[in-house]
């Protein structure tokens, strides 16, 4: 299929596929309410996300006015459309890590299940339709029209908002052991990796690039650029760096079941841009609930996954020094509910043993911070869009990497922790 050449209101310079229109949500409205038929009578297609917040995707919305044949009734709806094109360096990069896959398994059987099993909480908007023919597609309910916003991902999360996302991901990783007990072998089958895909062999040259050229460049600037930093630190970044992706896929492939430990299905890329947030009406500064998006990587594994990544990307600053609270607000959430579904497939974990499991996957939070951070608090510019064609190729990637990691507030946050990281022998090879 080909893309439209019409300009369409607040698309920018994305083109809209052909594939997104009228029909697709017609057919998303009869599968996702149950409808017969359906006739449009409008559909707006705007741009959902701004330049640089998505990145494996393109994200459209859809407000559309129909008529639901039954009734006869015109009503309105707010859609909003997920696209994982085949084209570009994404292209290779969705077909490796499978996202199309996973994330229509996990909106179609997993997260339903999971909210069934915990009385209804709300992790994540329904899925109306998803189909990879002509193109990979999942068309979601509007978590805006909801009254969930994203939030400033540049400034970090505030306690607040961190320990809602701690209860609300704790719920779903006790959720998904009881999930296990009745689904164990599509956790297996389809979760069974988060980035690299065993059936891949060596990683990709775009996941290598991404994290390979990060670290060069964290490297650089701390050497020529940081005074008064402990070079001994740089220097034993400098002897990780060949191992720097081998280390990560090590840890990430651990058995973590071997010695002890224990699973859970983990959101996989839990960080401050797949999450949407309600505030209470009546006082808008107020936080009420989270809500996820983005399950393209979820991953059965530690649940130290889900925890390094986020408490390594999500925090603001001031936040940082709470982490240990947020851990075990994190663990009140996942063994209350693991009590309320009266889990006894094995003995409920113990904070010490949540801890355990940070501690096994604790290199994740050294990557987290040194090539994911830097792309989290990047200040939005004109020069050019952190899209992902622009983390991967040439001089605006090169570009990109110069304002990432010389920017005020990385530096900031991640000085104080490469030297803990270094007191904790996590730089040692």
């Amino acid at each position: 299929m080909g893309e439209r050449t019409d300009t369409i209101a607040g698309l920018d310079d994305i083109a809209v596929p052909e594939y997104i229109d009228e029909r697709l949500a017609a057919k998303a409205l009869v599968n996702g309410l149950g409808l017969q038929s359906v006739r449009i009578v409008e559909c707006k297609i705007t741009r959902a996300t701004a330049n640089g917040d998505n990145y494996m995707s393109d994200v459209f919305r859809l407000a559309v006015r129909y008529v639901a044949e039954q009734s006869g009734d015109e009503r309105t709806i707010s859609l909003v459309v997920k696209s994982l094109p085949a084209t570009g360096q994404r292209g290779p990069m969705i077909e490796e890590v499978q996202a199309y896959t996973k994330e229509a398994t996990m909106f179609r059987d997993v997260v339903p299940a999971l909210s069934e099993l915990t009385g209804g909480t709300f992790f994540a908007a329904r899925c109306f339709y998803a189909s990879d023919l002509p193109e990979r597609l999942l068309v979601f309910e509007d978590l805006k029209a909801l009254g969930y916003v994203t939030v400033n991902r540049q400034a970090g999360l505030d306690f607040e908002h961190c320990a809602l996302v701690m209860r609300k991901i704790g719920q779903f990783h006790a959720a998904s052991m009881r999930f296990a007990e009745q689904r164990l072998e599509l956790l297996q089958r389809q979760f069974h990796f988060n980035m690299f895909n065993p059936d891949h062999g060596e990683a990709s040259g775009q996941l290598r690039t991404i994290f390979e050229k990060g670290l060069e460049a964290l490297i650089t600037v701390a050497r020529e650029r940081w005074d008064g930093f402990d070079q001994t630190i740089v220097q034993k970044l400098e002897r990780l760096a060949p191992v720097y992706v081998d280390r990560l896929r090590a840890c990430l492939e651990q058995n973590c079941e071997a010695d002890g430990g224990y699973r859970v299905l983990n959101h996989g890329d839990l960080w401050s841009n797949n999450m949407l947030f309600r505030y209470d009406p009546t006082e808008p500064a107020t936080v009420q609930d989270v809500a996820f998006v983005d399950l393209q990587i979820s991953f059965y594994s530690s649940p130290g996954v889900d925890l390094n990544y986020a408490l390594a990307n999500c925090p603001n600053y001031e936040t940082r020094a709470r982490l240990d609270e947020l851990i075990e607000l994190y663990y009140v959430s996942f063994r209350d509910t693991l009590e309320q579904l009266q889990y006894t497939a094995r003995p409920i974990p113990s904070l010490a043993d949540v801890r355990r499991e940070i501690r096994r996957m604790e290199f994740f939070a050294l990557v987290s911070v040194v090539s994911v951070l830097p792309i989290v608090v990047m200040d939005h510019t004109d020069e050019l869009v952190a899209n992902f064609e622009n983390l991967i190729d040439g001089k605006d990637a090169a570009r990109a990497r110069d304002i990432q990691y010389n920017g005020v507030n990385y530096q900031r946050i991640v000085r104080p922790m490469l030297i803990e990281f270094n007191q904790r022998k996590m730089l040692d090879i």
